[in-house]
């Protein structure tokens, strides 16, 4: 048997195992399971010391799971709302962002604690901040880009696991009630600054 074949087959069985942690934290996540790496070494049926050799913690697990996951795709968001006016195509975005986020609140939570904990260098909210300004371009291209950055870093509060957690946990709404109170207050800021 060639190196090239062994190689080739043990990067194989790397990635089925890594697959294999993946699937069973995600799996945990949607029986609500807590996320540790006993739990996942439990539901994947192997050792704790080999998911160690795939992710150092559970903050890095849950971090790469949270990518894997069906996050909303930037350019199929684009194209699923070209026909749309700017205040209804972000209107749309939100509503998409914010679905995902309950759909997947926990592991979003685990996401947030890990990369507030990773290198401040890194920015994070950069998908829903490039994505704004896409759209902004697109549809506002005459903008002024000083207001056009501030409404986009305004949308970037208003459909992320930012505003969920403070909607939830700090003013104690309910799912149904912060997807009516975020969509309100972007439609609310959409109106005042698009009608000058």
């Amino acid at each position: 048997m060639s190196k090239g074949h062994l190689e080739s087959g043990r990067q194989k069985q790397k990635q089925e195992t890594r697959n294999s942690i993946l699937q069973a934290a995600s799996k945990l996540v949607e029986q609500e399971i807590p996320i540790t790496m006993e739990n996942v070494a439990a539901e994947a049926n192997i050792s704790r010391a080999t998911i160690y050799r795939y992710y150092s913690n559970i903050d890095s697990l849950s971090t790469e799971l949270v990518l894997q996951l069906n996050v909303p795709n930037t350019e199929a968001l684009l194209e699923q709302h070209a026909n749309h006016n700017l205040k209804d195509a972000l209107l749309a975005v939100q509503q998409e962002h914010l679905n995902f986020i309950l759909e997947h609140e926990n592991t979003s939570k685990k996401f947030l604690g890990a990369a507030l904990l990773s290198d401040p260098k890194l920015e994070r909210g950069q998908n829903r901040r490039n994505l704004l300004r896409k759209l902004f371009a697109e549809k506002a291209p005459d903008m002024d880009s000083k207001e056009t950055e501030m409404l986009v870093s305004l949308g970037v509060l208003l459909i992320g696991i930012e505003a969920v957690i403070a909607s939830k946990d700090v003013c104690a709404l309910s799912n149904e009630k912060m997807l009516h109170t975020l969509k309100w207050g972007l439609d609310k800021i959409l109106d005042a600054s698009l009608s000058e």
